[in-house]
């Protein structure tokens, strides 16, 4: 079921109904139950592997508290074993394999073994568990149908965001009783339909058009597609994450932040502070500072060898291609320029004056963003070296500016299509403006129904409802 589609939200509606009228600490078994079904009635090829996968964590994690003597090698061969199923998983995927074309051809359905929604996400918080675990960080986790639940909340399943097992199963044994989180998730969900629908869902053409191949844009169509595919990752992203929190506190659950508000930052580090805020804390937490910690005698060089192998990883995480490599390069060199230059830009931050010094670092930092991202959308390499030549080309490839750019992004140099083009461009810069006070809950009251009424009016005005996309972060 697709968190847009109308079946979701009957079933969501219908579990949060269901789940009031039994007590509190009795609400994991519907949980459970419902999230099987949800996971079964998507795939059930990857309600098998995830059983699979959370009971031989589960297993091992059990095995590594117990047995002192091996508990190295059990760690080391569990982290092995599921990173090499998520290895398979993204090397099966990829058509550009031999792997691909070799089961193709003979007729297995890789679908039913190997595609498994969420595979990605919960791989990480399983590594995750049993890192914990090996460390003594963590005490294991005694019911396999408490981590079982860990694993499918259908709320995080698909994407996230990643959890720590201690944290949220305490969560399922006892949720919250305050109803206003009830009022809370309803708000944050409706939050979320408006940003895809309204806002990523209405940017998806124009950026579409600007990454198809053979178009022959000028540089200045090629950078305004790189723009607004940023904006529209973000308006997709955090869609997802706010209808996955929406729903969970709906249950009396909270889930991790994703995102804060990521294009006010001032650097590359920082903007990695803000997005996709738990993903990068799994890197940071279980690659990044062990590394740097064992390195430490190296000091300033331990710290460049873990940007450069969290971001290596980050890159192979996200996929196989070529382009990601590029990305993961990318934002390598921006992030180890920062850490050498570090105490420059402090100096010059305390000379400048900040009315200068911070918009110009938020621009900066957004275009590197911007320009990094024109690699992690393109479909290949062949797309992405023919953008990147765009980039260097003539502004508006020989023609005017409505037609060498308005009509290009805006799928045309008709009134009506240029209008809905603005259209959408008052409704982006509208949100990010006012995003700070749409992100705080309201109590019932009147402002939080004209609130609600006022955003349910605009998707239904303004959403796009025919060929609605899915979420991009599903594909990883």
């Amino acid at each position: 079921m697709h968190f847009l589609s109308v079946p979701f939200f009957c079933f969501l509606a219908v579990a949060g109904f269901l789940s009031h009228f039994l007590p509190y600490k009795q609400r994991w078994k519907l949980l459970l139950i419902l999230s099987l079904f949800y996971i079964g009635l998507w795939n059930p090829g990857a309600l098998l592997v995830l059983i699979f996968s959370s009971l031989f964590t589960f297993y091992t994690g059990l095995l590594i508290a117990q047995n002192r003597k091996f508990r190295v090698w059990v760690y080391l061969l569990s982290v092995t074993i599921q990173v090499l199923s998520l290895f398979l998983l993204k090397y099966v995927e990829s058509e550009s394999t031999g792997l691909h074309f070799l089961f193709h051809e003979a007729g297995f359905r890789l679908d039913l073994i190997l595609y498994a929604v969420g595979f990605s996400f919960y791989t990480l918080q399983h590594i995750g568990y049993i890192t914990e675990i090996y460390y003594s960080r963590a005490e294991p986790e005694k019911n396999p149908l408490d981590f079982l639940l860990f694993s499918s909340f259908f709320a995080k399943f698909s994407s996230g965001p990643l959890e720590q097992a201690p944290k949220l199963i305490a969560q399922f044994r006892n949720p919250s009783a305050d109803l206003t989180l009830i009022y809370e998730g309803i708000q944050r969900v409706v939050l979320g339909i408006f940003k895809k629908m309204v806002l990523a869902d209405r940017l998806a053409p124009s950026v579409a058009r600007v990454f198809e191949a053979g178009q022959g844009q000028g540089s200045a169509v090629t950078v305004a597609g790189a723009c607004l595919f940023t904006v529209q990752l973000y308006f997709d992203f955090s869609a997802y994450s706010d209808i996955a929190i929406g729903a969970a506190k709906i249950f009396g659950i909270s889930l991790t932040e994703n995102f804060d508000r990521p294009f006010l930052s001032t650097s590359v580090s920082e903007f990695w502070r803000r997005w996709h805020i738990s993903l990068i804390s799994w890197f940071s937490n279980y690659i990044y500072y062990p590394l740097v910690f064992r390195l430490r005698r190296y000091k300033g060089t331990a710290v460049l060898v873990g940007i450069l192998v969290t971001f290596l990883l980050s890159g192979f995480w996200h996929g196989l291609g070529f382009t990601f490599f590029i990305w993961s390069l990318l934002h390598i060199c921006f992030l180890c320029f920062e850490s050498l230059t570090k105490n420059i830009r402090l100096n010059a931050s305390r000379s400048i004056p900040a009315l200068i010094y911070k918009p110009f670092s938020i621009l900066i930092t957004f275009l590197l963003v911007c320009f990094s991202n024109l690699f992690f959308r393109a479909p290949d390499i062949t797309v992405a070296k023919q953008l990147f030549r765009q980039l260097y080309g003539p502004l508006f490839q020989g023609k005017g500016f409505m037609e060498g750019f308005l009509s290009i992004l805006a799928g045309g140099g008709y009134q009506e299509v240029l209008f809905n083009f603005y259209l959408t461009l008052m409704l982006v810069g509208g949100f990010l403006i006012l995003e700070k006070h749409l992100l705080k809950p309201l109590l019932p009251s009147r402002g939080l129904f004209l609130r609600t009424f006022f955003l349910v009016t605009l998707i239904f005005v303004f959403g796009v409802f025919k060929h609605a996309e899915y979420f991009i972060y599903q594909q990883f």
